[in-house]
This record gives C-alpha cells, structure tokens and sequence, in this order.
C-alpha cells in the first residue's frame, strides 16, 4: 500500500532533477559521472574511451564498507508495481560526506529470473525512478536521476536511453541523482529509492541496493629523470643517455636531423598571438591542419644514423593544443616510436611481426556538447603489431590524457621491443611525469631485425576525412634518450 500511495503522490508533484555545478577544467575525478550519451557507460567504461570499471558490470561498495562485497544496503522482492528500499544508511554517508553526487547500483542478489523497471525516460513523471528525502523537521524532497542505464556485457555500447532498466544476473543497473545542499545541513529522517515495475507481475528476483563506485584517473606521483638536471634542458643533449635533443632555438639547423616524409604545414616560431600562443621558452614548432588536407607533419629521426637501432628508447615531447584546435570530424596521429623500414605498419601495411610496426600517439575526435570532457581532447595510442586485429591500427587510449587548450603537456612514451615472438614487449607512457598507461605483453616481432628504426615525429588528421577547418598545435623540447627523461625543470 506504501508503494501505491506514494507512486500516486508523485504523480501530482513536479519533479525537477538538480544541475551539478561546472567542475574546474584540471580537476578531471570532479566530471566523473554516469553519462547516457554516445560512448557513455557501458559494461566495461564508466566513460568510453576515457575511463574503463575495474570491474565488468561496474564497480561498487557493499554496506560493509567492502569492493565488490556481497551485503546490499537494502534488498527486495519488486511488487506488481514496483519496489522501494530503504536507503537511509547510505544516504546519510553521503551527507556526511557532504557529497554533492550519489549513486546507486543495483544487482540480482538472490531467487530466479530478472527484474524491470522503468527508467527516468519514462513519459509518465510517476512512473520514473526517484529518490524520496524525508527530513527530521517534517520536510521531504523527491529527487529524479540526473542519469540511469543499464549494464550489460552482451552489448558493447552505452544503453542510457532505453526506456527499461532490467537487473538479472546478466545485467546491473546503475543510477545517479545530483544532491542538495540541503542535505548536509538538515537531519535526514528516512530516505527511500522507488522504481516502478516495467512487467505486470512481481518478481521472484531479490534486488540489492550498493553504492555505485567510480574508478579513478591515474594519480601517482611525479617521476623524475634525466631532465631534473639540466634547467630549462639546457644541455640536456651533452647526457651520455640522450640520443637527440631540440628546443627548437637552433634557427633551422634542427630541421637537417629530421628526414622529411611529406610537405606539411610545421613552422618555428617565437610569436604567434592569434592562437594565443605562449612559449615554454624560445621558439616552438608549430603544426597546422589547413581546411580541407589530412597532414601536418611527418617528421623522423633515423637511430640507425645515431649509434644503431636500439631495443628500449623513450620519446618526450611537449605539446600545446592552440586556441582553435577543435578536431571536431574524427582523431588522428601523434609522435611516437616506430620500425617500419617503409614496408609496413601504416596506412594499412598490416604488421605481421616480420615487415614492420609502429606505436604512435593519436588524438580522439572532440566530445559532444553534452559529454562530461566536453572541450577536452583524449590522446593515446595507435598501435600495429603483430597481433593486430584489422589492417588497420588499434587504438588504446590512456586514462587521464585528456588535454585543453592553451597549456603546455608534457608526454612521454618508453618502448621496449618484445624478445622475438615472445609476448613481453613493453609500452609505458608518461603525461606531466605522472606514468598513465602500461602495456606488458606486446608482440611487435617476431623477427630479431625489427628493431627501434625511428623517433616519428607524425601529426595527421584521421583516417581518411579532412580537417574541417584550420587547427593548430606547437611542439617544443623534444628529447630522445635510452632512459627515462622526466619533464624539464624550470629555467633559472
């Protein structure tokens, strides 16, 4: 009778669901959230390309305090018309907290079959999920979800805006509700989640409440190296570890060390206000993508002219995104280590382990409008080795390498070629000296002649479409070495 009376109730309120506040543009764990959108949460990401679970089917805390733990803050049987739990425990943890975002994952924890509900794009304002704040001074609150979907691991895509939410034991289902200020400074009474039943019968299955829990981006420490002794890596060329090293201040002389593989759009340049350019110090080179071409630069350093081809070699660089960088039609390539003596990997020369490989970087097309790193820009790897899925390179991003506009990033990728044949080939990558990606079990040979043939300095826009408009970025302090760099130490 509860269920009822307070589903009729809820149908003659208007219920408006709150609007978080922008988060600052660096702090990248305060965006995090459920996102419905396109490439949103799925099984397997909290935020696709961005940010995977730890787990399959999400993450979550249990009432005992416990990752992944089996005890649910609440459990029920779903009735004809619904279910509702008691969830003041949580709750009140959250305002505690003084959390400003809860959410709620919910789990077949006992009996046969699954469970549905419907989900907040329900067209009837009663029939969609909500959160029901009782307060000790008799007030009450009814939150609708800022964002639902379900999990479902036979689905490799975002399922945010289907109309029905189903929990089985295939399936979980997660929800999210922006808090009120209000919560932290009233005492909470009784807090309820309802759902209303999607089927007409009740349901065998017992659903358990749990906090949904969301990973985060990488956060170690910052890694010093080779560059933490030479300010303003002045000299850092002259370390008996560094292979080629440029700021870029050596008028073109720095060109003649660079073989030259296409006519792009780079340039040095000290001064360039229009893309509100600002130089770490001296010159930079900057890269363009004019309206309508694909390239912008393709530069490489051969290590064969540099004491040999090496078997381990790290490639820092900064990079700048310019006040118009907006790739907003599809991704591209970015600098990164290479072998592929022009035979294969690239462009569709598939690498199978003897002709040739490469691990570039690559930026990811801009987010949409509604996206949580709207205004951001993914970066990570395009990779052919040689167990590549497709002839055409796969695409591991790094978490946490998402870029703005108008600051200088410091990026770092170590390889460490694979014994031949063997799966123990390494890819390590390094953003602002803090590491954010590892790949240990690379096969890139098969062959010991495939070695570290070059330091690819490649900008391409896509795959195949152009650049839609003109776009920028500026490279400086490029430094190849045969142990970890570090990023640069101030100038004195």
């Amino acid at each position: 009778m509860f269920l009822k009376s307070l589903l009729v109730f809820v149908g003659s309120a208007v219920v408006a669901a709150a609007a978080g506040a922008a988060a600052p543009v660096r702090d990248l764990d305060s965006r995090l959230g459920i996102y419905e959108g396109t490439g949103g949460t799925s099984c397997s990401h909290l935020i696709m390309d961005v940010l995977p679970w730890r787990n399959a089917l999400g993450d979550w805390r249990d009432a005992l305090g416990v990752e992944q733990g089996a005890k649910p803050f609440a459990s029920v049987r779903p009735e004809v018309l619904g279910a509702a739990w008691d969830v003041t425990k949580l709750v009140s943890q959250w305002s505690e907290r003084k959390a400003t975002l809860g959410a709620f994952l919910l789990r077949q924890v006992d009996g046969q079959g699954y469970a549905a509900f419907k989900s907040r794009e329900a067209r009837d304002v009663a029939d969609r999920p909500m959160l029901v704040l009782e307060f000790a001074d008799g007030g009450r609150k009814i939150l609708e979800p800022s964002a639902d979907t379900q999990l479902d691991c036979s689905s490799y895509r975002a399922l945010g805006k289907g109309e029905t939410l189903t929990v089985s034991r295939q399936t979980n289902v997660a929800l999210q509700f922006a808090l009120p200020d209000e919560l932290s400074g009233r005492r909470l009474a009784r807090a309820r989640l309802v759902l209303s039943s999607a089927r007409s019968v009740a349901s065998a299955a017992a659903v358990g409440v749990f906090e949904l829990s969301f990973p985060r981006f990488p956060s170690g420490p910052v890694q010093n190296g080779i560059a933490a002794g030479y300010p303003g890596d002045k000299g850092v060329e002259r370390d008996p570890s560094v292979i080629f090293a440029t700021g870029f201040d050596e008028s073109l002389s720095w060109r003649s060390r660079w073989a030259v593989g296409s006519s792009g759009g780079e340039e040095v340049g000290r001064d360039d206000p229009d893309l509100r350019f600002q130089a770490l110090d001296g010159a930079a080179l900057r890269v363009g993508f004019k309206k309508g071409r694909n390239d912008g630069a393709d530069l490489r350093y051969a290590l064969k002219e540099a004491g040999g081809e090496p078997e381990e070699l790290f490639f820092r660089y900064y990079v700048r995104l310019a006040d118009d960088w907006n790739p907003t039609l599809d991704g591209g390539k970015m600098p990164g280590l290479a072998g592929t003596y022009s035979v294969a990997g690239w462009g569709g020369r598939r690498s199978d382990g003897t002709n040739g490989w490469s691990l570039r970087g690559n930026f990811h097309r801009a987010f949409p409008k509604d996206h949580p790193f709207f205004g951001l820009t993914q970066l990570g790897t395009y990779a052919y080795h040689a167990d590549m899925a497709s002839p055409y390179g796969d695409n591991w991003y790094w978490p946490g390498a998402l870029l703005e506009r108008n600051r200088w990033y410091c990026v770092e990728q170590q390889v460490r070629m694979n014994r031949p044949d063997a799966a123990d080939g390494v890819l390590r990558v390094w953003l602002d000296g803090r590491q954010i990606f590892e790949k240990t079990d690379l096969r890139l040979r098969k062959v010991d002649r495939l070695r570290i043939e070059t330091a690819w300095l490649n900008v391409y826009h896509g795959g195949i479409d152009p650049s839609p408009h003109d776009q920028h970025m500026f490279f400086d302090d490029i430094v190849v070495a045969r142990r970890y760099i570090g990023p640069r130490r101030p100038a004195p």
